[in-house]
């Protein structure tokens, strides 16, 4: 196992795409926050650390969706230059092969999603006026929040990926799923009188362990989050069975 996961690191760290999206995905959150700290006009009253916390996860959203779409190259680039082949050749039973991938993406996400809130907290709360502390409102859960949401976000582009194999239409799912798909299907039943329905949406689950409706709109941070990674291990069953039984 420690061969196949060493084998999927020198994959993703040889690929130039995986650079460039991770640089992208680290600086969009760090320079947007700090910016925003260092500006903010109501010197006054300043940034609360719930603010500051806030500022932080929702502009982390942004890379949690970018190492998404680094997991879908990751599976559709094999398949797509049929580099998976001789990978499943080496580990016949494809299992491990199929395990490691997964470990080395959300190892590379978890980590650089932390770094970035460490270092947009630390340099954020240097250059905000007032004082911050991760105690004030919900900024620590917040923040913890969106690290499991980025974690989440790149075990479903893995699935996505060994689901469909084509880069672009799983790339589309994942990024246009949230932003389109959800709220049009929750409208929709809303018009024929189903309300509540946007809650139960899968990634409305997911945003609602960094941003919690405390009026009860949402399923709340564990709740919404038990019933995120629910819809995620059901798509990652389902893409490794049928990885595992189709050809390669």
């Amino acid at each position: 196992m420690i061969d196949a996961i060493r084998s999927e690191w020198i994959k993703v760290t040889t690929v130039t795409s995986t650079w460039v999206l991770a640089i992208v995905g680290a600086a969009f959150p760090l320079v947007v926050s700090l910016l925003t700290a260092a500006f903010d006009d109501d010197a006054d009253i300043g940034f609360t650390g719930s603010d500051l916390g806030g500022l932080v996860a929702g502009t982390t959203l942004v890379s949690a969706l970018i190492f998404g779409v680094v997991a879908i190259l990751g599976i559709t680039s094999e398949f797509s230059h049929l580099t998976i082949r001789p990978t499943f050749a080496a580990l016949p039973d494809r299992w491990r092969a199929l395990v490691a991938k997964p470990i080395v993406q959300v190892t590379i996400s978890a980590v650089l999603t932390v770094l970035i809130v460490v270092l947009a907290w630390t340099f954020g709360s240097a250059l905000a006026a007032g004082d911050q502390a991760l105690a004030d409102g919900d900024a620590l859960a917040s923040l913890v929040g969106v690290v499991c949401l980025s974690i989440g976000l790149t075990l479903l582009g893995y699935a996505l990926g060994m689901i469909v194999r084509n880069t672009a239409a799983a790339i589309c799912v994942l990024l246009l799923w949230p932003l389109i798909a959800e709220g049009l299907i929750a409208g929709l039943l809303g018009a024929v009188g189903l309300e509540g329905v946007q809650r139960w949406m899968p990634y409305a689950a997911g945003i609602a362990m960094v941003f919690n409706d405390a009026d009860g709109a949402t399923l709340g941070r564990v709740g919404g989050g038990a019933y995120f990674f629910a819809w995620i291990s059901a798509l990652l069953a389902l893409g490794l069975w049928s990885t595992h039984r189709r050809d390669a």
